[in-house]
């Protein structure tokens, strides 16, 4: 009740200032015009404060009780003396179980027309003026600064002098360029400068985790994408380089949304990055995450997202602002997708209907169109992802208005029906994606020999089984050409491998597991990843050397033991089917997921399911333990994953 009494007495104390606060602000904007059209003949600046005020009632601070105590309290851990990663990550744990609800249910938002003065304005234009014809800032013209330089804020948080803290901290690094003969290519070396030694661990929010303030952003030790690209935004824009933040909403091929910054040298050229990285290296190691949209972050409210926003229909949050630019097809290629809807009433009470991506759990909004008669057109959108339109209801709900379609990476549209009249026996392996990464780590065991010996030193060593082709991320099971007893037994990695092996079981004739009395061999193992995580049950544990040639991993045996087989599991992510556990598998039958078959996981890691129809967008769900559950086709004998 104390929560609620809280929400409902800052919400009376915003509308009850604001007739007195608009006044206020009229006066401001009118003191700031005055200025420059009184103290300076510079139209630029006129046209600048201009810009700031025409797009000002776009943006506001969001502020509570709760999200201020949370910005308190990870101030007050930061400025502690250096912990691990891990006492920060605990501290964002701790914070948020205590002033979530608060964050979340007691925001207000403070406009920035109701806040702004003309003093705060004139110190931000002329700071931004100040570096905007640096040596380094002259191949960009005055739009282009205006968009990606000139913009007082950053995100959605408390308005604060960054600019000149962040130009003390950052010229002295360039200022000798600035005296040096104007060449084109000194951004690049700023950039260089700037981007770096930056401790950018990354914290993965069990919740909503507010703005920090601009000033607060180079003591945060560890944050979210979102906190370190704000970072870099304020860093880069204090010295008059234009940068400009991108995100994807949601991956199209796995969870979460992300957010990076892009360095725009001119109107032109357009180089993503991250803390610490090569310039446009950003995408490099994620060649498996698809992109569905990308849109970037404006100060300017953007033409084409007007009609949305003032549409009056219930928007998903994602749209709320009307600040968004579609910058997807600067990233990927793209596929305009007109589709069928659905002749239900939400669908015709809806001038727009939204794309949604699967997320592994839900259905994700990543974009909109207009609906036009029984369909809609999706602009822009990313190849190699399914989508699913939608409805969106004033209850916060989306409601689906079609089936699901695959835009292929040829460009075509095809939509995914499930053929419930004809059905087929699928081959299980996985509940979710397998990667290039889990591809390659599989690779890497190929060639790998299992050998015995009654000597220690292997001298006298056999080869009993060698790995061949593993096309999937499981358990293998050999048999062996052992034809009598040895003490000892080895795992030899093939060169290039680095170990990278999981588990290895070894399996007598009556299929009993020898007791190992010791275990040696080649160490130099990659932090905890020891030879002993071979043997030691847990399939997320592995070998894992410092370097990629002659692993080798050895058991001494209780006594002699004749091994006719060896069960082995290249490094892995445990999505593999697994055997106790729980399965369920589920087609989108146009309005849901609907259950298929229950099945219980087995030695082998393969399931076979009958009865699923043909054509349908399958989800297999593990009811024991996971979140790591993706859509996927079947096709010629073979999981698709999407």
């Amino acid at each position: 009740m104390k929560k609620l009494l809280f929400a409902l007495s800052a919400v009376l104390l915003v509308f009850s200032t604001c007739g007195e606060r608009k006044k206020l602000i009229n006066s401001e904007l009118q003191n700031l015009l005055a200025y420059y059209g009184d103290s300076t003949s510079d139209t630029y600046k006129q046209r600048a404060a201009q810009f700031l005020i025409d797009n000002m009632d776009a943006h506001y601070t969001l502020q509570s009780v709760g999200i201020d105590s949370f910005r308190l309290y990870m101030d007050s851990i930061f400025r502690l003396p250096y912990r691990d990663d891990k006492f920060y990550n605990r501290a964002y744990d701790t914070a948020i179980m205590r002033y979530g609800y608060l964050m979340e249910e007691a925001q207000v938002r403070i406009p920035d027309t109701t806040t702004v003065t003309a003093d705060y304005l004139i110190a931000n234009i002329d700071s931004a003026f100040r570096m905007w014809r640096t040596k380094w800032n002259m191949d960009y013209g005055f739009e282009h600064f205006c968009n990606y330089v000139l913009p007082y804020r950053v995100g959605h948080e408390p308005l604060s002098n960054w600019r000149e803290k962040y130009i003390a901290q950052q010229y002295h690094k360039v200022k000798k360029v600035n005296e040096s003969q104007k060449n084109h290519f000194y951004v690049y070396g700023v950039y260089s400068k700037v981007n770096k030694d930056i401790h950018a661990a990354v914290y993965y929010p069990k919740g909503f985790v507010p703005d920090f303030p601009a000033t607060q952003l180079d003591s945060v030790r560890v944050g979210t994408c979102r906190t370190f690209t704000d970072l870099n935004i304020a860093r880069f824009r204090s010295i008059g380089v234009p940068v400009a933040k991108d995100f994807v909403p949601q991956w199209g091929s796995r969870s979460m949304s992300h957010e990076w910054v892009v360095l725009l040298p001119n109107e032109e050229l357009c180089y993503p990055f991250g803390p610490n990285e090569h310039l446009s290296d950003h995408f490099f190691g994620r060649e498996d995450h698809t992109l569905p949209k990308v849109f970037r972050h404006m100060y300017a409210k953007q033409k084409p997202l007007l009609p949305l926003t003032s549409s009056g229909e219930p928007l998903p949050p994602l749209f709320e602002s009307p600040t968004l630019m579609d910058v997807t097809d600067i990233y990927t290629s793209t596929t305009d997708a007109t589709v069928r809807l659905f002749n239900i009433p939400v669908v015709k009470d809806s001038k727009y209907l939204y794309a949604t991506v699967f997320d592994n759990r839900d259905w994700q909004i990543v974009h909109w169109g207009k609906r036009r008669g029984q369909q809609v057109t999706f602009d822009r959108l990313g190849r190699k992802v399914v989508y699913l339109p939608v409805a969106y209801t004033r209850h916060g709900e989306s409601v689906p208005a079609g089936h699901p379609f695959l835009v292929a990476e040829d460009g075509t549209v095809q939509p995914i029906i499930a053929d419930t009249a004809h059905r087929q026996t699928v081959r299980l392996t996985r509940k979710y994606r397998y990667t290039h990464w889990l591809k390659e780590l599989c690779r890497r065991t190929e060639g790998g020999r299992f050998q015995v010996a009654n000597w220690e030193d292997f001298s006298d060593s056999v080869t009993i089984a060698t790995i061949g082709r593993v096309k999937e991320s499981r358990f293998h099971t050999l048999s062996t050409t052992c034809d009598t007893t040895y003490r000892y037994f080895r795992y030899l990695s093939p060169k290039g491998s680095y170990g990278n092996m999981a588990e290895v079981e070894m399996y007598d004739s009556l299929g009993g597991r020898p007791i190992i009395k010791r275990m040696f061999g080649m160490r130099y193992a990659v932090g905890t990843s020891r030879l002993e995580k071979l043997f030691d049950g847990d399939v997320l544990t592995c070998y894992n050397r410092q370097f990629p040639d002659d692993g080798w991993a050895a058991v001494e045996f209780e006594e002699p033991q004749h091994i006719s087989e060896v069960r082995f599991l290249p490094r892995n992510d445990d999505n593999f089917i697994r055997e106790g556990e729980q399965y369920e598998l589920y087609y989108w039958d146009g309005r849901r997921f609907a259950s298929i078959a229950r099945m219980e996981g087995n030695r082998e890691g393969v399931l076979y399911v009958d009865n699923v129809p043909a054509n349908a967008l399958l989800l297999l769900r593990n009811h024991t333990k996971g979140k790591e559950e993706r859509i996927f086709t079947y096709e010629n004998g073979e999981q698709v994953w999407w």
